[in-house]
């Protein structure tokens, strides 16, 4: 579904810059953080962090917590990520029987990615 479609679905006003986000946000394999989001987005931190706070209220996006800072992602189906605690990678994981429980809406898996735990 384009982003724009996708905005008027939810209700919300479907701003060039909302447009943009959900765009990053579809294309993403992982979690974005705001500094990976603003690579490929001109805006200023409180217009981006307004228009979160506007997804995550009509829950089309969840905020994760990881190292003192925020990643996003759509809220369109349950996913699973493993984390690692030394250089704070994000990597999706495979889980094909997530969606079994209806309110889960992510996992996160914490621990030494294969790369940092030969160092």
């Amino acid at each position: 579904m384009n982003a724009r479609n996708f905005l008027e679905e939810h209700n919300i006003k479907a701003t060039t810059l909302r447009i943009k986000l959900v765009e990053i946000l579809q294309n993403a394999k992982a979690p974005l953080s705001y500094d990976e989001i603003l690579e490929s987005l001109d805006a200023n931190k409180t217009t981006f962090y307004r228009s979160m706070e506007i997804f995550e209220k009509e829950n089309l996006v969840i905020k994760t917590e990881n190292n003192h800072k925020s990643y996003y992602e759509l809220a369109n189906e349950a996913k699973a990520y493993f984390i690692c605690d030394v250089c704070h990678k994000v990597t999706n994981i495979d889980m094909p029987h997530l969606n079994v429980a209806k309110n889960i809406k992510s996992a996160v898996i914490k621990g030494v990615c294969d790369e940092c735990g030969h160092e």
